[in-house]
């Protein structure tokens, strides 16, 4: 009996086997839940100090509010942003790419020759990149400027003037930084 038992049991998981790889059967995933797009101005901001922000290679943790209102990170290199650059926003819901439409402009000048302040803006025009995006923020669309803000008391040289050459390193103490981003942004929730 218990032998007529287990054949009927393996004869059952047979034919259960055979009917999930029938051709008439299919082993696919359901249907994916259709998205909508959405839209609206998602904003992004952060501020650094100390030797966060004079770092050469900033991480900015930044808040975004809009359409995927979230938290996200993003390392800034030294080098001078160039047309078609491409930066990535990692966030834990995907990471939003987006790619330079220009070098943008940038203005800096020597704020105080008595401490050295120094400050220096750069704002950025960009394109999101939908492609190279990912998780929440893949096929998104849209269009930004992103403005970096920087200010430090640069050191001063042996004859007391303010060292303000491009690769000075400013004071770790006094240095602040700022990212902030404004985004028309589409994307499919």
């Amino acid at each position: 009996m218990k032998n007529l038992a287990a054949l009927t049991a393996v004869l059952a998981l047979a034919a259960g086997l055979a009917a999930c790889t029938s051709p008439g059967s299919s082993t696919a995933p359901a249907a994916a839940k259709a998205t909508t797009p959405t839209s609206g101005t998602e904003t992004v901001s952060g501020k650094l100090t100390g030797s966060a922000a004079a770092s050469d290679h900033p991480v900015f943790h930044l808040t975004l509010t809009g359409p995927v209102g979230i938290t996200a990170t993003i390392q800034l290199g030294p080098e001078v942003p160039q047309q078609g650059d491409l930066y990535t926003f990692h966030t834990a819901v995907g990471d939003l790419a987006v790619t330079l439409a220009s070098a943008g402009t940038s203005t800096g000048d020597l704020k105080s020759a008595k401490t050295c302040l120094y400050a220096l803006t750069t704002s950025v025009p960009f394109t999101v990149d939908g492609a190279s995006s990912t998780g929440k923020f893949a096929g998104a669309t849209g269009t930004g400027t992103a403005v970096f803000m920087f200010s430090g008391d640069d050191p001063k040289l042996s004859d007391g003037t303010c060292n303000t050459s491009r690769y000075a390193q400013a004071s770790a103490k006094t240095s602040v930084a700022t990212l902030t981003a404004t985004i028309k942004l589409t994307v499919k929730l």
